[in-house]
């Protein structure tokens, strides 16, 4: 196992043992966190946007809004090749009914080559359900590190 897979792993697991009460008894609403962080982390670009409704939005503290699937997934492959990092998704609350999701919590940013850490803050999901598949609607992203600067 190289390093980088390692510490993805370590990373991965620690997040799931790291979950309040609140977050840990619906299974459900951690699973839609790890599909997003299985995609972003194995860099698959078409497996990420496809997590996204057509008209999804995008919004990252200090650096935009993005509107649909197209430029979110434009987003991310930029992201991804700029820094190539881990990101660590850890729930800490949700609110769900039968149709809507909003999962959200705290996320760290670990450099992939030495899982040393590069940033995190605070990130919140809002998941609906479209044709029986749950796709991502409103995805917002607080960096706590920059917000400190």
């Amino acid at each position: 196992m190289t390093f980088r897979n390692f510490a993805t792993a370590i990373a991965m697991g620690a997040a799931a043992f790291a979950l309040p009460a609140s977050a840990q008894s619906e299974p459900e609403v951690q699973q839609l966190a790890n599909r997003w962080t299985a995609a972003y982390n194995s860099v698959d670009v078409p497996a990420l946007s496809a997590l996204y409704a057509d008209d999804a939005e995008l919004y990252i503290h200090n650096d935009g809004r993005y509107v649909g699937r197209e430029m979110i997934s434009v987003y991310w492959a930029a992201d991804m090749d700029r820094a190539n990092p881990i990101t660590v998704l850890q729930v800490t609350d949700s609110v769900s009914d039968p149709e809507m999701k909003l999962v959200h919590g705290n996320y760290q940013v670990l450099d992939r080559n030495t899982g040393v850490p590069l940033g995190g803050g605070r990130f919140a999901h809002i998941w609906v359900l479209e044709d029986e598949e749950w796709v991502l609607d409103r995805d917002v992203w607080v960096d706590l590190t920059y917000a400190e600067r």
